[in-house]
């Protein structure tokens, strides 16, 4: 076990500094980096410790340093993604010119996120208080159900439209017509976003030297001019090349020297012009170059005979000697020809992966039949530790990939944009908090695919006993983490009460048969309404079924876990059961 820690943990490190190093802004702060870093470290470490904990209980070996670290991680990503993150990207996005009043304005800008979970927090508390006696030690579950609840609902979706879309585009890229056309029209739609980025910039920069210009020394708010002035100078100093030309003032931009607060906005416009231009620049030129070498890549393969099969690049000279000239074959072999076939091969590979996932996914109900491939693999590998932990990171892995893909093609249309080199603070903030938010539901998911066989249970799905005994002070526990018992329980107690929906068939958690089904179709349906569709189609309809389905599903997991209450000998278990997440066995 140890083995894999050694080598997967440098890893996971490596590949968190040299993805920040990648994609990081050269003005993002080192605390930014930090926070970020440590919130990406977290959510990868659950790719580590899902194939480490149910080698370790394939084993029976199970370890207290497997439910420490599942403990760190969850607690690390819950507590970021919620809400340190949210507050250190109001900070960061804010304009105020004191840490004091960017405290404030990030507080204020994100009251409505606060007011929702203080509504839902509330609401959850009244519902404790009901049906429970002891409701104190229910709160903390609460909280994780509600995370949990978010994350498989949405997650569903954006699964199921990860694993169709990406083989496809993998097979896409291998027909060099097809991306011809379509780099072509994205060079063209980033001119266009150039052109306009380029003009709020020259417009933000003209009011800034007209404010400046009327704004008399001793006026009160002149130290903050002189910051922005500072500023401006700063980025102009640091793109020479930029050319200045075509400013317009609009009827409301002579405004800004009023007080602190208009000049925070003033300063705030200009930083975002400024990052906006910065990355439209600089997807211009890397689409462009793209562009550029495909065109190189198919004139070689086409005049490959004329040219004796070796690579002619049009943006170096040719590679001098007889090792250069092994070089430039062995380029175009690479570029013309085994690239394009190991890109096909690959769509192939994901392509089974992902039916694989959907038919373990829509096929994980209450009736005893499991058709899922990576229980079958992980259970014939045995207790080889080297071979399960492989079987089990590899599709956990994908499945992430698959999560994280279209959430970022949402909101590189929405909300932020992943540009390398030039991500801003707030860019990062907001991608490092959703990956934080969905890293345990992708892991939990992923546990409910595996079946060890017999009653086993792995560290994270006992990892619930660890947090009542840690934080609520008695010994009752239900089946996992996420799930948590509402019923009164007596601390004198240590009878444990039957499961109140156990048969003589022993089943696995409930509220995990439960939402099976709706995981499933939701993967259905997304692969679905994927196919047929271009790229932008689909991530607009995405995000409106997300919008649209993800209320009503929720209702219908409530609804639903009313109904499998009924059979129950007491009135009062239609309560206990909380939208098929908590239960008591």
């Amino acid at each position: 076990m140890w083995v894999f820690y050694l080598i997967a943990l440098p890893l996971t490190v490596g590949l968190v500094a040299a993805t920040l190093r990648y994609f990081a802004g050269p003005a993002v702060p080192l605390y930014v980096l930090a926070t970020v870093g440590y919130a990406w470290l977290c959510s990868l470490s659950f790719v580590i410790l899902v194939p480490t904990d149910i080698y370790t209980t394939i084993t029976g070996n199970q370890k207290s340093d497997v439910g420490f670290f599942w403990s760190w991680s969850y607690w690390s990503t819950f507590t970021l993604g919620w809400a340190i993150i949210p507050t250190i990207k109001g900070y960061e996005d804010a304009g105020d010119f004191t840490v004091k009043e960017r405290l404030k304005t990030s507080i204020r800008a994100n009251m409505l996120f606060y007011e929702i979970v203080g509504v839902i927090g509330f609401l959850g508390i009244i519902m404790l208080i009901i049906i429970h006696h002891d409701w104190r030690g229910a709160i903390l579950g609460f909280a994780m159900a509600c995370s949990n609840t978010f994350g498989l609902v949405t997650g569903a979706f954006l699964l199921g439209f990860g694993l169709s879309e990406i083989p496809r585009n993998v097979w896409k890229n291998a027909d060099w017509t097809r991306r011809q056309k379509n780099l072509s029209r994205t060079v063209a739609m980033m001119a266009v976003k150039l052109e306009y980025a380029h003009q709020e910039y020259c417009n933000a920069i003209a009011v800034v030297q007209a404010t400046s210009k009327q704004m008399s020394k001793r006026d009160p708010v002149r130290p903050y001019m002189d910051i922005i002035d500072n500023m401006l100078a700063q980025m102009l100093r640091d793109d020479p090349l930029f050319n200045l030309c075509g400013g317009k003032l609009e009827e409301n931009d002579m405004d800004y020297d009023t007080d602190g607060k208009t000049m925070a906005a003033l300063r705030r416009r200009l930083r975002r012009a400024h990052e906006e231009y910065c990355r439209c620049k600089s997807k211009y030129a890397n689409y462009v170059m793209e562009a550029l070498e495909l065109e190189d890549t198919i004139r070689n393969y086409e005049q490959r005979d004329a040219d004796g099969w070796k690579y002619v690049s049009g943006f170096r000279e040719n590679r001098p000697g007889t090792l250069g000239s092994f070089l430039d074959f062995t380029e175009f072999i690479w570029r013309c020809i085994l690239r394009r076939q190991l890109l096909r091969v690959l769509a192939v590979i994901l392509g089974c992966i992902s039916a694989a996932i959907l038919l373990a996914e829509a096929t994980l109900l209450p009736t005893g039949v499991h058709l899922s491939l990576f229980s079958i693999l992980i259970n014939t590998a045995g207790k080889k530790e080297v071979l399960v932990q492989v079987v089990a990171f590899a599709p956990l892995m994908y499945m992430c990939v698959c999560t994280y893909y279209p959430l970022f093609r949402l909101g590189m249309m929405v909300v932020y944009s992943l540009t390398p080199g030039h991500t801003s603070s707030v860019s990062l903030l907001m991608i490092c908090s959703m990956v934080a938010r969905y890293a345990p539901p992708i892991s939990y998911n992923f546990l409910n695919l595996i079946h060890l066989g017999g009653d086993a249970k792995t560290t994270f799905e006992k990892g619930k006993e660890i947090v009542i005994k840690n934080y609520l002070g008695h010994d009752n526990c239900s089946r996992n983490i996420y799930s948590t018992s509402l019923s009164p329980v007596s601390g004198n107690s240590t009878k444990k009460k039957p499961h109140p929906l156990s048969s003589t068939k022993q089943t696995r958690s409930f509220h995990a048969y439960h939402f099976c089904p709706i995981r499933g179709w939701g993967a259905l349906m997304m692969l679905f309404l994927s196919l047929g569709e271009t790229s932008t189609e689909s991530i607009h309809s995405l995000w409106l079924f997300i919008l649209c389905w993800s209320p009503v599903i929720s209702l219908g997991i409530f609804l639903s876990s009313l109904e499998a209450g009924k059979g129950s000998s007491s009135g009062l278990r239609k309560k206990k059961i909380w939208m098929g997440l908590i239960h008591l066995e």
